[in-house]
């Protein structure tokens, strides 16, 4: 039976000196909020303390930001930084059915406001100086030997975070994230595509912060004792504290405000939607390799339709327009129209970029589409190997012209395109509407938004940015630009953390590259894992990668076409089970792809395991990540788990067992003992 909500508010107590007892509490059906004299205060539901704020819990901040950019890649550096930080607690009010508590000292005062609801308590922050300018806020809280961080959006080496500084600003993953081989275009172990302010406590209860601007969460790392969030976004602050009491009841609330994904239509989830790019031509031999080899091909994604460039070493990269190339293309229509009667879909490509001297260019700095310099000329800089400006999403002119291109794609024939891109907007540029520091994290969802208002219901778009909010306009989001290699960094290994860690930012429809983007070339054992792992994701989609002439692809050789096309019919026979789980995360907000710490909470294993995941909670998938393996240590929650390719074959956890793995046969099991997918070949 779910609680009712408890509007009214009692309060009890009486304001102490003693910093350590409490000062005065606000009771409100289960919720209970205690505040002592030095500002600490505890939130207590249902018995159980879900947070606890330290002493002077609040510190106004004043500084000059700065973020310069290169590639999509930004060097945030707060500059100067002020605080005062009120730490007093002066009193505790109630105002209708809220509990206020009041801070003041320092030269500031703050006050947090209590509200309860069914699902969450909100506490809304506000602090002030006369002496400061606010640019944002410090929050503190108590950090218990048994708090775990589970989530902050996409991120790529883990799924549980306590003991780490995680910055949340939207921008490029980089190429290469190892923090010993530092450069400028090389990311670091946080730098994403997609994060997320909120996390998870597998214990029952979450929380987020409502906010647009930068955001840093210190999880324990400088202080064993306490963890922090500081967002620039002046003297307010809203935060969310989702009170469970179970992970699903956490993701159900979150998913509320962080919206949740949108269905495809069920032919891209029924077959593999193959990349290929270099003429019409080759578009047919690939369709056709594929056909004959039994790949249930749903769709062919040409990226290069608009054109390409040949970058050298058997490297290319796409020309950066919104129209066909008329040479690469000549009769686009013609070709979709060919592969319509094939009952197979096209999907096309975009990104938000407006490049120098080529067929947008002109009416982007004319007619003011593109961002622009703080003297109103137009934002110009690097994109990847030309130079241009971008799209301004929050000018409706701008969008309005750029979905005149986009509805042209449909009427060639398009089924929907890669929505690429979104994380570059600089931290200096002039905007129509709002100002770039609090619009970055809000330029993914504006730039798919205007995709997607496009598009009607048989269509797909596929993206790979975002923020808070965003799975209200996402789709299908795949998990960024890869290394096609094995490294832990930025290869093959790091797709499993990113898919689950985009589960618990709410995002059902996750895919990936198979296999990899950027570096290369990759080889034939490393595709052949990377299929086996697209097989057990929601949608499956190759990409031929940066190094397209030179990386493996699924018909480099006849071994390698017949898995391709065994692991392609073993997607399409998953297709019901990840349809009926996207039905559940409508209306549980429960991805498909799930951290194993969403089904076992009280599992200290299963919380930190990052490397493994399950669909829905009955398939467990332990991908082989590591290059010549034939064998993985697989960890097997609590459970009766049967081998699907030998349903003789089972394991009791919890436990830990070496499982053999060769190519063609990855660790996957089922408590309910799925028989079908053996005898797929």
């Amino acid at each position: 039976m779910r609680r009712p909500p408890f509007p009214s508010l009692l309060l009890v107590g009486s304001l102490l000196g003693c910093s350590s007892a409490p000062a005065l509490s606000g009771v409100t059906g289960d919720t209970v909020v205690s505040a002592r004299a030095d500002g600490s205060f505890d939130v207590v539901v249902g018995g159980r303390t879900l947070l606890s704020g330290a002493a002077g819990p609040v510190t106004l901040r004043q500084f000059s930001p700065q973020a310069p950019s290169l590639w999509g890649m930004f060097a945030y550096d707060a500059g100067t930084v002020t605080t005062a930080t009120p730490s007093h607690a002066s009193g505790v009010s109630a105002d209708g059915a809220d509990l206020v508590l009041a801070l003041d000292g320092d030269g500031a005062a703050a006050t947090l406001r209590f509200t309860r609801a069914a699902d969450e308590v909100t506490i809304a922050v506000h602090a002030s100086s006369p002496a400061l300018a606010a640019g944002g806020l410090g929050l503190r809280f108590a950090c218990t030997p048994e708090a775990r961080f589970m989530g902050f959006g996409e991120q790529y080496q883990k799924v549980e975070h306590r003991g780490e500084v995680i910055p949340l600003w939207t921008s490029e993953q980089g190429i290469g994230r190892d923090p010993a081989h530092p450069g400028p275009l090389t990311g670091n172990p946080w730098t994403t595509y997609f994060p997320v302010p909120f996390f998870l406590d597998p214990r029952g209860f979450g929380f987020a912060v409502e906010t647009n601007a930068h955001t840093s969460f210190d999880l324990c790392a400088a202080d064993p004792d306490a963890w922090t969030v500081t967002l620039d976004d002046g003297g307010d602050a809203l935060l969310h504290l989702y009170t469970g009491p179970t992970p699903a009841d956490v993701m159900r609330a979150f998913t509320v405000l962080q919206g949740r994904s949108s269905d495809p239509p069920r032919w891209a989830v029924d077959g593999a939607w193959i990349a290929v790019q270099g003429g019409p031509d080759r578009v047919r031999k690939q369709v056709a390799a594929a056909k004959g080899a039994g790949v249930p091909v749903a769709a062919v994604w040409v990226q290069d339709w608009i054109g390409s460039m040949d970058l050298g070493g058997g490297r290319s990269d796409l020309i950066y327009r919104w129209n066909a190339d008329p040479k690469q293309y000549p009769d686009l229509a013609g070709l979709i129209a060919e592969l319509h009667g094939e009952g197979i879909r096209f999907l096309g490509y975009f990104n938000p970029f407006i490049t120098k001297d080529l067929d947008q260019w002109a009416d982007a700095t004319s007619k003011g589409y593109a961002i622009e310099q703080a003297d109103g000329s137009t934002y110009t800089s690097i994109i990847t190997v030309a130079t241009g400006s971008q799209l301004d999403v929050t000018n409706p002119d701008a969008v309005g012209w750029f979905q005149g291109f986009a509805k042209g794609a449909l009427a060639l024939g398009q089924d929907g395109w890669m929505c690429d891109f979104g994380e570059w907007l600089p931290f200096d540029a002039k905007l129509h509407a709002g100002d770039a520091p609090h619009e970055h994290n809000l330029y993914p969802t504006r730039w798919h938004q205007a995709n997607r208002d496009v598009l009607d219901a048989d269509k797909v778009i596929f993206t790979r940015s975002g923020w808070l909010g965003e799975g209200k306009t996402a789709q299908v989001v795949w998990a960024g630009d890869q290394q096609a290699d094995w490294d832990p960094w930025d290869g093959l290994p790091t797709v499993v953390p990113a898919m689950v860690n985009l589960g618990l930012a709410g995002i059902a429809w996750v895919t990936h590259d198979v296999a990899g983007f950027s570096g290369g070339p990759s080889t034939k054992e490393l595709y052949l894992r990377w299929t086996e792992l697209g097989a057990f994701t929601p949608i499956l989609r190759t990409h031929e990668g940066l190094a397209a002439s030179i990386n493996w692809n699924f018909d480099s050789d006849a071994e390698t076409l017949a898995a391709f096309a065994r692991w392609s019919r073993v997607h399409q026979a998953l297709a019901p089970t990840f349809v009926q789980l996207a039905d559940e995360h409508a209306r549980t907000g429960m991805p498909i792809v799930r951290a194993l710490g969403l089904t076992w909470p009280d599992d200290p294993t299963a919380v930190g395991t990052a490397d493994e995941y399950t669909i829905g909670a009955d398939l467990l998938v332990a991908p082989v990540l590591t290059e010549g393996a034939a064998a993985r240590s697989v960890y097997f929650p609590a459970g009766h788990w049967i081998d699907v390719w030998d349903p003789a074959t089972s394991v009791d956890g919890p436990g830990v067992r070496m499982v053999d793995a060769p190519i063609g046969r990855p660790p996957v099991f089922s408590q309910s003992g799925r028989k079908d997918l053996a005898a797929i070949r």
